[in-house]
């Protein structure tokens, strides 16, 4: 049988960190926004294209009747790592959420990529959260970018 004080340790290790577990009612306050764009016909993953560096990457988010949008520059192997802000956040599960990262065509560094249009992939919020300045984020990444023409 467990003593008193390390029960009592652990109810309150519970509630110091029921917080941070994924639940229904937690209000979000930021989308984590992870990918890599390649240097490919379409954006998306080759064995023998390189990721981009420095193209800017527009993500546009539509959060119950709000609209949110930020924009990142790729890192070192076209990695696209930015959180989006959303004012006075979401619940997760209960309010719609739409979101689209976009990259404007021509890339000048990709003679690969058309030279016309947009790259536009949909964002896929994967239910992990995380704690960071803006407050309790939710974890999204980049799908299949396909290119759309004006």
């Amino acid at each position: 049988m467990a003593s008193p004080s390390s029960a009592a340790i652990f109810i309150l290790f519970l509630l110091s960190t029921a917080w941070v577990l994924p639940s229904e009612a937690q209000l979000i306050k930021g989308l984590k926004v992870s990918g890599i764009l390649y240097c490919s016909p379409d954006g998306n993953y080759c064995p023998t294209c390189q990721g981009l560096v420095g193209v800017n990457v527009t993500i546009f988010c539509n959060i119950g009747s709000n609209n949110y949008t930020t924009s990142a520059l790729t890192g070192p192997g076209g990695i696209i790592d930015e959180v989006l802000g959303c004012g006075d956040g979401f619940f997760l599960g209960i309010t719609p959420i739409s979101c689209v990262a976009t990259v404007q065509l021509p890339v000048l560094n990709c003679a690969l990529l058309p030279t016309t249009g947009i790259l536009q992939a949909t964002l896929t919020l994967t239910g992990n959260l995380i704690v960071n300045l803006l407050g309790l984020c939710v974890k999204a990444f980049i799908g299949v970018f396909v290119h759309l023409t004006a």
